[in-house]
């Protein structure tokens, strides 16, 4: 478990304790029973990751990292914007299928891809090129420099993109060797993006440090709104839930099996502090209870979500979480002594050229068509034995949670 779990638990519970609601407000995205789809959120949430200490990559639910790298490799690496060079199925409900009549079928859109991939900065000797490779350049060349950025939010443009950019600028600095990150983002879905964003950009820098001889250094996530979606709020409240039960769980079977022989004073005085916060309260909070309710009213489409916010917000559950979850931001060796382990990210060291990275996932078909309205592949998706990608410590199909339903998706 990484420590980015904990930052990402606290982001939902900060959310669902302190957020407002947009209810005065019509919103764009709809459920596909038609309702308006609302949100509680967050103005301006920022958050640090120290990529020397560990790769941020989440184990709270399942992630399919595979996709997930892919994914910043279609956008950064190959700079396109048609599924067909996707190795996954994420982007299929934006993508034309024939509706646009002046895009090719498959294509988002003048987005993403598109907008890092057009030759529009002009070099020194007159000739162009585009964002990626004028940061790649410029991370080789002139590593003082304070004007190393992208930026996709292209006003020009954003008419002819099937969705506006969420994740639209970076700016990158070189401090003593190691290459620093500020992610900017309009608008995050916690739920269903809250992890995602996080370990691509994070794997992102990994591959420029190393292609520019550095080291990653710190990634800075910057988000305007960061929600969560009115049917995700007892989603969100599972997730908290579980962990918050799994933690409880290691913590007095670990004490009981006398685990901590050999610990130093410090981490032992850590650790009786998470315990003791778990034991005074050891009648009034049962997380496996309250997540059992917390899926009733997620598959009840009739819930009153704000009002079930109000009951998630009184809960001693959500109390007892609170604390625990910034306890253990602050107390990093207490997750070693649970026996969680912290991820590595491991690039091919052979690797010198951004353009060269091999990705995880690969297509074993030849074209993705349209037939009823819908988008049919003729092949499968599989994991590439040749990927430049490998990480280590990381287990989600034993420590990642998932729903036994699909998570519904606002259009």
């Amino acid at each position: 478990m990484s420590k980015a779990d904990y930052q990402l638990l606290n982001n939902y519970i900060s959310i669902l304790t302190e957020g407002v609601d947009n209810t005065e407000n019509s919103t764009r995205p709809h459920w596909l029973d038609g309702k308006e789809a609302f949100t509680v959120h967050k103005f301006g949430e920022v958050h640090r990751y120290n990529l020397q200490e560990e790769f941020p990559i989440s184990s709270v639910r399942k992630l399919f990292w595979q996709s997930c790298i892919d994914e910043i490799l279609w956008i950064w690496q190959k700079k396109s914007n048609n599924i067909k060079d996707l190795n996954a199925r994420i982007w299929d409900q934006w993508a034309n299928k024939g509706e646009h009549a002046d895009q090719e079928i498959g294509s988002i859109g003048k987005a993403y891809g598109y907008q890092l991939g057009k030759k529009t900065i002009v070099t020194k000797d007159g000739s162009k090129i585009d964002q990626v490779d004028s940061v790649l350049d410029t991370l080789k060349n002139n590593q003082g420099s304070r004007r190393i950025l992208s930026n996709i939010y292209n006003f020009d443009d954003l008419h002819e993109m099937n969705l506006y950019p969420c994740v639209y600028s970076t700016t990158w600095q070189v401090e003593k060797g190691k290459l620093n990150l500020i992610l900017n983002q309009r608008s995050h879905d916690t739920l269903s993006a809250g992890a995602w964003n996080v370990a691509q950009y994070a794997a992102l820098l990994c591959m420029f440090a190393q292609v520019s001889g550095l080291k990653p250094g710190e990634m800075v996530h910057v988000v305007a709104d960061s929600h969560c979606y009115d049917r995700h709020i007892p989603r969100e409240f599972q997730v908290i839930l579980r962990r918050c039960s799994l933690i409880q769980q290691r913590a007095y079977k670990y004490y009981f099996e006398d685990i901590l022989k050999g610990e130093n004073d410090v981490a032992v005085k850590h650790f009786m502090e998470v315990l003791e916060e778990l034991e005074k309260n050891d009648f009034d909070i049962d997380f496996d209870k309250e997540f059992e309710k917390a899926n009733a009213v997620a598959h009840d489409n009739n819930t009153d979500w704000f009002e079930y916010l109000e009951y998630v917000r009184k809960t001693p559950e959500m109390a007892v979480a609170k604390t625990l979850i910034q306890k253990m931001i602050a107390y990093p060796e207490v997750d070693k002594i649970l026996g969680f382990k912290t991820p590595k990210l491991v690039l091919d060291p052979n690797v010198t050229n951004f353009y060269e990275f091999v990705s995880p996932r690969t297509y074993t078909g030849t074209d993705v068509t349209v037939e009823n309205g819908e988008f049919v592949r003729d092949g499968k998706y599989v994991n590439n034995p040749n990927s430049s990608f490998k990480i280590e410590d990381y287990d989600p199909q034993n420590e990642g949670f998932e729903f036994d339903s699909p998570v519904p998706v606002a259009e």
